[in-house]
């Protein structure tokens, strides 16, 4: 498995199952997009579709990628932690553990989790976690 600095994933639709299959890299850092509609405590995902419209589903397009906590678990299987979010409710950044060496430290979901800057401008939360369970959004 080949290092590589810096694994950046933002493809709007199945960036969890893009993750998931990438096993021929070993990223020191992944900074990958989550769906801040989903919030912080559910495992949730879009379904794999290989024709992925991240329009197609919802007009505003809200149907796209995982919840934090998804990527989380995710992340923790391949031997990485969670570090942080962006303050737009857009990236997540991890860290490989051999690299942490003790000096950064995960943080939970819940810490790290902001709410999307763009969505909360429009919804309340109650407003968005309601839309999100009409979605079709799979548990992983």
């Amino acid at each position: 498995m080949g290092d590589i600095d810096l694994l950046s994933i933002d493809i709007d639709g199945n960036d969890y199952w893009v993750w998931k299959a990438i096993d021929v890299i070993a990223p020191r850092v992944v900074v990958i997009e989550y769906n801040a509609l989903l919030g912080y405590s559910q495992s949730l995902t879009v379904t794999y579709n290989p024709n992925f419209v991240r329009f197609g589903t919802h007009r505003r397009g809200i149907y796209h990628g995982a919840s934090l906590a998804a990527l989380e678990m995710l992340g923790a299987s391949k031997g990485y932690l969670l570090v942080g979010c962006d303050s737009s409710g857009v990236n997540a950044f991890f860290v490989r553990k051999d690299l942490a060496l003790g000096t950064i430290s995960a943080v939970s979901p819940e810490d790290a989790y902001y709410p999307s800057a763009r969505l909360s401008s429009k919804l309340s939360p109650q407003e968005q976690v309601n839309l999100a369970g009409t979605l079709g959004f799979i548990k992983v």
